[in-house]
């Protein structure tokens, strides 16, 4: 059970200027940092990150008409990169699960942040993942995007394509999934993929990554 293998969990989310996570960035980060408390194991909200980002070059009209976020909202509310990224550097502990849906998109750009950050183009991240998406895939037929997890859960939130409401959606479809059947343990470090088009963006190396053709439980029979 997770509450036993972890002090923190971290939800996070990004919006970028587009799909490469060489050549795009990041222009919102999402995250919500949880604490297990004692003696109860049970965890507790602690932290909430919600960040928009300077960019240099004007949005792609796709990606603002996606997102709803603006040129002018990055350059009147938007922060350096720099210190963005030392704040959701923060929230990552020591003894931390990272959990996002279809995390294999957002951890390559979390990765191509800290190596430019950092200046070190090998930096890996080592903690934990776990994909909410890939769970999803086992237990429901296709589509599965986050809006669908939402539907097929009854969850009350806003549907605005922004950072922070879409890692609200992704923790509270993990809370029912979790109520729904407790078999988390086994998508530690595993994400899955259509055979179809193979893994996309950046490989972790300590990240198992399996054929995931969805509602056929590949994963959560392993």
């Amino acid at each position: 059970m997770l509450k036993e293998r972890y002090e923190h969990i971290l939800l996070f989310d990004f919006e970028t200027t587009g799909l490469s996570h060489v050549n795009d960035r990041i222009i919102e980060i999402g995250a919500i940092l949880l604490q297990r408390q004692e003696p109860s194991k049970q965890y507790k909200i602690v932290k909430e990150l919600s960040v928009l980002i300077k960019q240099d070059r004007p949005l792609p009209d796709k990606i603002v008409e996606i997102t709803n976020i603006t040129d002018d909202m990055l350059k009147e509310k938007g922060i350096l990169e720099e210190e963005a990224f030392h704040l959701l550097n923060d929230m990552v502990k020591d003894n931390c699960l990272m959990v996002a849906y279809n995390i294999q998109f957002d951890y390559g750009f979390l990765t191509s942040m800290y190596r430019r950050m950092l200046n070190n183009p090998h930096y890996e991240i080592k903690h934990d993942l776990l994909d909410v998406m890939a769970i999803y895939k086992d237990r429901h037929p296709f589509p599965h995007k986050l809006d669908n997890a939402v539907k097929q859960y009854h969850i009350e939130i806003a549907n605005t394509h922004r950072a922070l409401d879409d890692i609200k959606a992704t923790f509270l479809v993990l809370v029912e999934m979790i109520k729904e059947r407790d078999s988390m343990d086994k998508y530690i470090n595993v994400i899955g993929f259509n055979p179809k088009y193979g893994v996309s963006g950046l490989k972790a190396s300590h990240v198992t990554y399996v054929p995931q053709y969805g509602n056929r439980l590949e994963l959560e029979r392993r």
